[in-house]
């Protein structure tokens, strides 16, 4: 069996834990909103232009937000197979393999075989890439696209065959589609560009075409998801400018931000320490030919995006995903030179001391993913109080009747009970905000208790179970009527 294949059934196998269970767990707030997306192309027409969260309340729920290619995907699957999360995470999961395979062609093609195998290995491997390889959310499919982008455009590039310009195009506009901050593609575009043309580049037609064929579908999309938010109010926030996502720039100025996207989150969680440790290594290993640095550009590429998006990049880890894929090239770098796959017993007498050093390095990297990757699935229980929420609002509501829940703003509990609503924290439902809801249209309200738990809210919930007709009171959650 050849070796890359090895690695990629190590990705299937690394992948397949809970593929079967409902959205629930670690990052289930974007997860459900994906999945509620999916759901509603599905029972409401299958059309891409208008994709609709269940958060909306009494609006059409049309959202601003990236395009949803994902999630059409697992829409069109629903009308073959039926409805279950279990095929969002299938494609997830796929998309996921595709990467891997992708990241070694590309290696392969730019420096060689053994870095391009471990490259692919450590990629398979590292924590964050495993769970969100089966998450119902369109990462993967983000990072599919771009891989094969800077690929097709390689191929391109060496072999001027217009099917590869294709390809290229194709996967470079998707990848920004799905995810804007893609755009970052552009700069290893440019320098593969670069490095074959030179300062004829700025003068290259092929090249301007390229660009504006890649850039006119998202500036299409962006302006037509604004407009949904224009008309319906309702947004995943990707134009906040110094807010919760991008633009706030004074983050860069506190060491804290630092510590927290680089050791915290890419040294810890992405790559594990002894993985981190060999990055930097990797870092220093010589470039052998100039297009080898198409990686060092892409990292460049990806630190810019992350500099930018600043306060998204500390709140949630997977931003930082894109940056994976070079760093899974600089530890292959190490990996491929003193550990090679088809020179062990010449590598162990060549470089002692490093080699078990490597060996040892490999060994923290996959308990250390392991352990991560078991925690984060530790919070999929089929015996989630969210999925009892879900059940018991399926069981005592009709499908149009608006639903409050009590949480910390997380959409998973209208997603598992299939009905749209309102998201509210603890801190949010006085009377005021209730009959707010009430004039809107809600008949319902439900949440997990533990939620005012942590918001030190009690009082809150003992008033609610005393003046609205309770129908579900259990340890864990509650589901009263919103009539006295």
């Amino acid at each position: 069996m050849k070796k890359i294949y090895l690695i990629l059934l190590i990705t299937v196998t690394a992948r397949i834990f809970h593929v079967t269970y409902p959205v629930m767990g670690w990052h289930s707030w974007r997860q459900s909103d994906t999945a509620s997306i999916a759901k509603n192309f599905y029972e409401n027409g299958y059309n891409i232009l208008y994709p609709q969260v269940n958060w909306g309340a009494n609006t059409t729920g049309y959202v601003e937000s990236e395009f949803h290619i994902y999630p059409f995907i697992v829409s069109l699957i629903y009308a073959v197979v039926g409805v279950n999360d279990m095929w969002g995470r299938l494609v997830s999961l796929i998309f996921s393999v595709l990467t891997v395979y992708g990241l070694y062609l590309l290696v392969r093609k730019i420096i060689n075989e053994q870095t391009a195998l471990w490259s692919a290995f450590i990629y398979a491997v590292i924590p964050l890439n495993i769970y969100y390889g089966r998450a119902f959310m369109p990462e993967s499919t983000m990072l599919m696209c771009s891989v094969y982008a800077v690929y097709f455009f390689s191929e391109w590039l060496d072999k001027e065959n217009t099917k590869y310009f294709i390809y290229s195009f194709l996967f470079t506009t998707g990848a920004i589609l799905v995810k804007l901050p893609s755009l970052y593609i552009g700069l290893p575009l440019l320098f593969l560009a670069f490095q074959k043309n030179r300062f004829a580049v700025f003068w290259n037609i092929k090249l301007y075409l390229f660009m504006i064929l890649v850039l006119v579908p998202p500036a299409l999309w962006y302006y037509h998801a604004h407009q949904l938010f224009i008309n319906n109010g309702v947004s995943f926030g990707i134009w906040t400018y110094g807010e919760s996502k991008w633009g706030m720039f004074s983050l860069l100025a506190m060491p804290s931000w630092y510590n927290d996207i680089f050791f915290k989150s890419f040294g810890e969680r992405h790559l594990t320490y002894p993985g981190f440790i060999l990055f930097i290594w990797g870092l220093f290993i010589k470039r052998t030919v100039e297009r080898e640095r198409l990686f060092d550009i892409w990292l460049i590429a990806v630190l810019i995006y992350i500099f930018i998006a600043a306060q998204g990049n500390r709140v949630h880890e997977y931003y930082q995903l894109p940056i994976d894929l070079p760093a899974a090239v600089f530890i292959g770098k190490v990996l491929g030179k003193y550990l090679p796959m088809d020179k062990l017993n010449e590598a162990f007498k060549a470089y002692k001391l490093k080699t078990y050093f490597l060996s040892v390095c490999l060994i923290l990297i996959c308990i250390l993913s392991y352990l991560r990757v078991a925690r984060f699935l530790n919070g999929e229980s089929m015996d989630s109080p969210v999925l009892k929420i879900g059940n018991g609002i399926k069981n005592l509501t009709s499908k149009d009747e608006l639903i409050i829940t009590v949480s910390d703003g997380n959409p998973l509990y209208l997603y598992q009970s299939g009905r749209r609503g309102f998201t509210l924290r603890p801190e949010q439902l006085d009377d005021k905000s209730i009959e707010d809801k009430k004039l809107s249209g809600a008949k319902w309200l439900t949440g997990e208790k533990e939620s005012f738990v942590r918001a030190n809210a009690t009082s809150r919930l003992d008033d609610i179970l005393k003046h609205y007709k309770i129908y579900m009171n259990e340890r864990d959650y509650f589901i009263v009527k919103l009539e006295n």
